[in-house]
């Protein structure tokens, strides 16, 4: 279950997700009713982040160039590595078997040379080339902000039941199923 998990990019509370992370941070915010005109508990700091942009974001590894039969696997912690700059941790790893490559899930951020964060934005993933190093050995890493399609038995119907983990993909018709 948990390989299925990490290859679908689903978070899991107390692994990858805890009272620090918010909704903004890690594809959630469809799930905050922020139009309801409800004041609960962290509101504020939230529309906050929204208008002052997310330090950190949390993303799917691919790690290519990596034998799961000959080489260390990855546990969760990793560094990971964007133009070669540090700029996260892996919060959890499988093996996928559907990729048939090892899969990481983590946060990354926008880090200056002076250690200073910045606001993530989807662009600054996307452009970025990543590694991630597992005893001392770099890895490239293909990075995902959105579940990747899987092969599957009915692609029509599952494809679009669950959209955890980007706001974009979610729409008003599929609620409804």
């Amino acid at each position: 279950m948990k390989a299925l998990r990490v290859e679908k990019f689903y978070a899991f509370w107390g692994q990858d997700l805890d009272t620090s992370t918010t909704p903004l941070e890690c594809g959630r915010s469809w799930r905050v009713k922020f139009d309801k005109g409800i004041n609960f508990i962290g509101r504020d700091a939230l529309l906050r982040q929204r208008e002052e942009g997310i330090k950190r974001i949390y993303v799917q590894l691919l790690l290519n160039d990596h034998d799961p039969d000959i080489e260390l696997w990855s546990w969760g912690g990793e560094p990971i590595y964007r133009n070669k700059k540090y700029v996260g941790a892996t919060t959890t790893t499988s093996y996928g078997f559907t990729f048939k490559k090892q899969v990481c899930l983590g946060f990354v951020q926008n880090i200056d040379n002076l250690g200073n964060t910045h606001p993530v934005t989807n662009e600054y993933v996307m452009a970025g080339e990543y590694e991630v190093e597992i005893a001392g050995i770099r890895y490239p890493a293909k990075v995902n902000i959105n579940s990747p399609n899987l092969p599957t038995k009915y692609p029509d119907k599952e494809r679009e039941s669950y959209f955890a983990t980007r706001d974009k993909m979610v729409s008003e018709p599929l609620l409804r199923h």
